[in-house]
């Protein structure tokens, strides 16, 4: 499948950067070198990469109140779209999605995503961003990572499993495998991750066929245990779309930033937050953040990047 390209005009989705903590948190690590990230975003760097882990991170754009989808329509980025007083600002929503996902190794999705997404692909949709990745020795595109708890109803006609730029890995449950393999019609393999040294290899040997993790017990996955495969594969960053997945990562402490662009626009109602399918943390026990930076594209748009904090009680 070619390469999907969107123009991003530098201009129109500039950034203006009204606080920047990085140098203060000791962020010296560097992402992707690529002029477009640096033309429009400036320096992105991040923290020391943990040992046994990729360092995570998620990314969504939200209202004013929070909300990540509308009632009538679940297509995360309508928030963005929607925000008819600056168009120009809900582009730049996407570009910066665009650029973590192009100084990403993997993303995590959950398959509800693909269900709701029939197009979606994980690919870096920014030209500039995606040759970076090129001229650094990187596919073309990160992994797409499919976590599925139940091992069913994964939409395996959809976009992301024909493209060629994309390489897929499923992590499951021991019950959930029972039934994926019941239903999955691509080829795949079982990684033996008893061994983290021979991951690299198993995946080499079997190219063409989708990796399949399977972690935790009975019907539950185990986040820890996905994430040390995900390093052994060599992966550095990974980036969170699935806000369930999310909220979930916190809930083990494992999710060590999050990007929230604001689109400000107002919702209202019972409608889709992160973690909103999940329990709530509670007055005693929840995580913090601080926050790394904040820019502005208008009045209207505003995105921020928050560092989580873990184990602070009274």
């Amino acid at each position: 499948m070619a390469l999907p390209i969107v123009h991003f005009d530098t201009e129109e989705i500039r950034l203006s950067m009204l606080f920047d903590n990085t140098e203060k948190m000791g962020y010296t690590t560097d992402s992707l070198k690529c002029k477009k990230i640096e033309d429009v975003y400036g320096k992105l760097m991040f923290g020391d990469i943990p040992e046994d882990r990729p360092i995570t991170y998620a990314s969504y754009v939200m209202s004013i109140d929070g909300k990540i989808a509308f009632e009538d329509s679940f297509v995360g980025p309508l928030i963005a779209k929607t925000n008819h007083l600056d168009p120009g600002g809900a582009k730049a929503d996407f570009w910066v999605l665009n650029m973590l996902r192009g100084v990403a190794d993997g993303i995590i999705i959950g398959s509800g995503t693909l269900i709701k997404e029939p197009d979606y692909t994980g690919s870096v949709f920014d030209e500039d961003i995606s040759n970076s990745r090129i001229e650094a020795g990187l596919p073309i595109a990160p992994w797409t990572v499919i976590v599925t708890a139940s091992g069913t109803k994964i939409p395996f006609s959809n976009d992301v499993f024909v493209d060629g730029d994309v390489s897929i890995l499923i992590n499951t449950s021991p019950n959930g495998f029972k039934n994926l393999k019941k239903e999955i019609t691509k080829p795949y393999f079982i990684i033996d991750y008893t061994d983290m040294t021979t991951i690299k290899k198993q995946i080499e040997d079997n190219i063409g066929s989708i990796p399949i993790v399977i972690t935790g017990e009975g019907s539950n996955t185990n986040a820890e245990m996905l994430l040390k495969v995900l390093k052994a594969m060599g992966m550095e960053r990974v980036l969170i779309e699935s806000p369930t997945y999310c909220h979930h990562l916190m809930e083990t402490s494992l999710l060590d930033e999050m990007f929230l662009n604001t689109s400000c626009i107002f919702v209202g109602g019972h409608c889709a937050s992160i973690g909103g399918y999940s329990e709530p943390f509670t007055s005693v026990n929840h995580p913090h953040t601080e926050i790394v930076s904040i820019h502005m594209h208008s009045p209207h748009f505003i995105y921020t990047r928050h560092k989580l904090i873990y184990g602070i009680t009274k």
